[in-house]
């Protein structure tokens, strides 16, 4: 048991096999997509309540959807600064550290979108 659980958080070199720089390089693209899909929603988002003219107030999702969607472009940042410190540094992430580089700032942004479409459901009515 003690093995696993280290097995998931101890980083390992890093493997010179083209596939798996290959693999880095399409995880770091993947991340630059996540942080370039989440900065547009923000502008979007914040554009697209000024157009409408809506005179609600500014609630909880809307707020929500804003703070959601900086952190999954912070995570997405984050994640792309660290696979670069990997590759130059010359290791592997451990196997949480890749789980929660995928996963994190995509998730963040589907929450976002959700309090979004909320909001604005809820304000066009």
């Amino acid at each position: 048991m003690k093995e696993k659980l280290q097995e998931l958080v101890i980083n390992k070199p890093i493997e010179q096999s083209p596939h798996y720089l290959l693999s880095q390089e399409l995880e770091f693209r993947f991340l630059k997509s996540n942080l370039t899909f989440a900065m547009a929603f923000i502008g979007g988002i914040v554009t697209l309540r000024t157009a409408l003219g809506i005179d609600k107030p500014i609630t909880e999702e809307f707020t929500y959807s804003l703070v959601a969607a900086v952190l999954s472009a912070l995570c997405a940042f984050h994640a792309k600064h660290e696979l670069i410190s990997d590759l130059r540094n010359g290791r592997t992430p451990s196997k949480i550290k890749r789980l929660f580089r995928r996963n994190l700032g995509p998730a963040l942004l589907a929450i976002s979108i959700g309090f979004a479409f909320r909001y604005f459901e809820s304000s066009l009515h």
